[in-house]
């Protein structure tokens, strides 16, 4: 008899019955804007199994994000890849799997594969034996996945990307938004960096740094940027990054005429979004940094090249004004046809060639400018939308927000 013929397939559009789901393993994989898409599904998860132990597969440098998520018993990590784009690569795949299919076999009623398309989790949700198991079929064999999310053409947002994926499970994703739970201990790490600003001094951040240096901007332009924000506005500016960012902060501040807090490096994960939640506003490249302003319902401002917005995108009630350039494309642009394959590159001559070249300081300051008195950042209930306080902007750059 072949595989197929005893193989149950439920159908796709069957949700699998809660008293035969006890533990569900979610995988998210990839950095920050990769995995916090998987915020909503988790959240729907929960709903539809409240009895269920749900566990969650990340990569272990944002684990510390997903640590005081409420849907969520255990995460459990797994080292990035350390060949991608190699000759190595899939020989590390395959002994990567031996390893994690000896950990979790046999352990989890349900596996679904969030954000990935790759062979790797969907294979491993085979052969960890679940009964039930969800993602992307594209070309893997029909029995790895049980509930197969309908194909797409074209590019959607992680977000869809992910929903559909819940579809094929019959679940329904109603809240679109990104959440993160800052902790007690997170909020001290804001408190410690923020204590010396004035009562009433709004804040605002600055986030320049990318795992990509063709998706960055000009240093001597974000530090005039943060210079006319302080002249004019009498605001503070905080530039954040991680601590391998620190010379990239540094070197801003050097050139700036007023003095910002420099925040790279001072924070865990958390404790960043706990920071850019206090923010009035959050100037950014198109980097994880976005995703945590969304999630954190601070104002995005978002600097964008090349790459497709259409990823990282904002929702309806997300506030985000987009300042771009140039045209979308989806053609490489990178000289050694890297971007995409690895996890980054940071050579300093490719600063600014993904299309941020064009981007005028003018632009950037014309964008940020209404979303300074838009709300107090103390005053933001988790379901707010904000509105700036004029309403448009110039059309010398392209504006994604929602004012409803």
């Amino acid at each position: 008899m072949s595989a197929s013929a005893t193989t149950h397939v439920p159908d796709w559009r069957r949700t699998p019955p809660a008293e035969k789901v006890q533990r569900i393993l979610v995988t998210a994989y990839g950095h920050t804007a990769d995995s916090l898409p998987a915020g909503p599904c988790l959240a729907e998860l929960r709903r539809s199994y409240p009895g269920a132990e749900i566990h969650l597969f990340v990569v272990e440098q944002v684990s510390d994000l997903w640590t005081a998520c409420p849907y969520v018993d255990r995460v459990r990590t797994i080292h990035d890849f350390k060949w991608k784009g190699t000759r190595l690569q899939r020989v590390e795949q395959l002994v990567r799997l031996a390893g994690l299919t000896a950990r979790i076999r046999g352990r989890y009623d349900m596996v679904v594969v969030l954000h990935a398309r790759s062979w790797f989790f969907s294979c491993l949700a085979y052969l960890s034996g679940a009964q039930y198991r969800a993602g992307y079929h594209d070309r893997h064999p029909p029995r790895w996945l049980t509930h197969a999310a309908e194909s797409y053409e074209g590019i959607i947002s992680f977000r869809d990307e992910n929903r559909k994926v819940m579809a094929a499970l019959g679940i329904d994703v109603q809240d679109h938004h990104l959440q993160l739970w800052p902790t007690p201990s997170a909020r001290a790490e804001a408190d410690a960096l923020t204590k010396t600003i004035p009562q009433g001094v709004p804040l605002i951040g600055l986030h320049p740094g990318s795992h990509w240096a063709c998706q960055r901007w000009h240093n001597d332009r974000w530090a005039s940027v943060a210079d006319a924000l302080m002249e004019h506005y009498g605001v503070q500016v905080v530039i954040t990054g991680s601590a391998d960012e620190q010379p990239l902060a540094e070197e801003i501040a050097a050139r700036m005429r007023r003095q910002p807090i420099i925040a790279t490096g001072a924070t865990s994960l958390l404790g960043y979004a706990e920071l850019v939640r206090r923010c009035s506003v959050l100037l950014c490249v198109n980097s994880a940094a976005s995703q945590v302003g969304l999630a954190m319902r601070t104002p995005v401002v978002n600097l964008v090249g090349l790459e497709p917005l259409t990823w990282t995108g904002p929702e309806s009630g997300e506030a985000m004004t987009v300042v771009r350039e140039c045209s979308e494309s989806s053609v490489s642009w990178c000289p050694l046809g890297i971007w995409g394959r690895l996890s980054e590159c940071q050579i300093a001559e490719h600063v600014g060639l993904a299309g941020l070249n064009s981007i005028h300081p003018d632009h950037v300051l014309s964008a940020a400018a209404p979303w300074i008195t838009a709300a107090e950042p103390s005053s933001r209930d988790h379901r707010t939308d904000l509105a700036p306080a004029d309403g448009g902007l110039t059309t010398q750059f392209d504006t994604v927000r929602d004012a409803s």
